[in-house]
């Protein structure tokens, strides 16, 4: 795969009110988006309420101070737009002809939502029927309890949903509650691509966003994190055919200075595609042990620290079997340096392919608010093929050596015993 460069041209715009207002600019191509993402955290949530930021999410888009639910997606499709909320805010697609009304919407969706009781019961009861159908999903339950041992008392370690408890407690004055202290423009994004002029767009999106107004409160302390000192091995019995097993620790940040290292290492281990990756083709290829396996520590990391996380699912009887063959993999990636060829693979893969993420306006936006926020600088994309050239076989034996420890393990399973 040839190596792709891309150079991407970006306006930036700081408001009074603490917003910050980002601009793509795409020639050529006849659609918009517009991404909205405010500051704000699942673990801002009351915990008397948990599951109430992922509720809010959920119901932005069901009643706005403007239109109801069927008002709200009636003016979308009149755009020819595609709209869709989240926690922190959310996302509009369409056409360039409607970019004006399409902002417009999308700013009334995440500023003015109504949060109707009977649109929130619907939205509440759908939320419940998810939760309770995943209580009997192995790979669920096994994934959750992998994540409470990890994170413990940390807010990561809970569902974001909460329970199917926690859900039904909720009631539309505490979405209305939880919107009204977070949602504020201190520390947030708004971001535009699409094919028109930088400053035209910034100038649209200060016209639409600059009367939000507010200052945010403080966000809750949060418990420290720490690899763990030892690790456990714990299985759930249920009444299936498979054994669904997650093997890790705790894992970085994105601004780790090891990230684009443990990015090519995590391709050569466990999340490089086909069966390139040693995880797929020894444990799937050579072993037979499973059709889905996977194995990598850069793809969750985020604000706070992701996981290192192996999965694979195969049948009770190699369940031993399966975790032996991680910590062969993990231990050799950690004292032995991958081959020229492979580690040429997996740079010529990351090089050639990583454009393929930013064909949509709404990836171009979501970039530029990742970049921002992480302090990657704008350039990233246009630095990130030289990144991944420059990691030698050394390193990657390093980072393995550092980050990745067998010995700290938390090996979780669920399913057939």
């Amino acid at each position: 795969m040839s190596k792709q460069t891309i150079s991407l041209s970006i306006g930036e715009r700081k408001l009074k009110s603490g917003l910050t207002l980002l601009a793509v600019h795409n020639p050529g191509v006849q659609t918009y988006a517009c991404v909205a993402s405010i500051d704000v955290r699942m673990a801002d949530e009351d915990q008397r309420w948990p599951g109430v930021a992922n509720m809010v999410g959920e119901c932005l888009d069901e009643g706005t101070s403007k239109h109801d639910s069927l008002g709200l997606s009636s003016a979308a499709e009149n755009l020819g737009a595609m709209m869709d909320g989240n926690h922190r805010g959310g996302v509009v697609m369409c056409p360039a002809t409607s970019q004006k009304k399409a902002t417009a919407l999308l700013r009334e969706m995440v500023l003015e939502p109504s949060f109707p009781a009977r649109e929130v019961r619907r939205v509440q009861n759908e939320v419940i029927s998810e939760i309770q159908a995943e209580a009997d999903d192995p790979r669920t339950v096994a994934a959750r309890r992998f994540r409470k041992e990890i994170y413990g008392k940390h807010p990561l370690g809970h569902p974001s949903q909460g329970t199917a408890e926690d859900v039904a407690a909720i009631k539309p004055k505490h979405l209305r509650n939880f919107h009204k202290t977070w949602f504020r423009p201190g520390n947030g994004y708004i971001a535009a691509s699409g094919p028109f002029e930088l400053e035209d767009m910034l100038d649209r999106l200060e016209k639409t966003w600059g009367g939000f107004r507010g200052k945010s409160p403080d966000h809750l302390s949060l418990p420290k994190l720490a690899l763990q000192k030892s690790g456990c091995n714990v299985h759930l019995p249920m009444s299936r055919e498979q054994v669904h097993v997650f093997l890790g620790h705790l894992g970085v940040r994105r601004n780790d200075p090891d990230f684009y290292r443990l990015s090519v290492m995590d391709h050569i281990l466990g999340t490089g595609p086909g069966f390139t990756s040693r995880c797929s083709r020894k444990l799937r290829d050579e072993m037979g042990l499973c059709y889905s396996v996977s194995a990598g520590i850069a793809g969750s990391a985020g604000e706070e620290p992701g996981t290192f996380t192996a999965y694979i699912g195969t049948s009770a009887e190699h369940r031993e079997k399966a975790v032996d063959g991680f910590l062969k993999e993990i231990r050799t990636i950690r004292e032995t340096v991958p081959s020229d060829s492979e580690l040429q693979d997996v740079k010529d893969y990351l090089t050639g392919s990583f454009v393929f993420a930013l064909e949509r306006n709404s990836n171009l936006a979501a970039y530029a608010i990742r970049a921002r926020r992480f302090d990657l600088g704008f350039d990233f994309i246009e630095r990130y093929p030289d990144l991944i050239e420059s990691v030698t076989a050394e390193q990657i034996r390093e980072v393995a050596h550092k980050h990745l420890h067998p010995d700290r393990l938390t090996i979780i399973s669920a399913g057939a015993s």
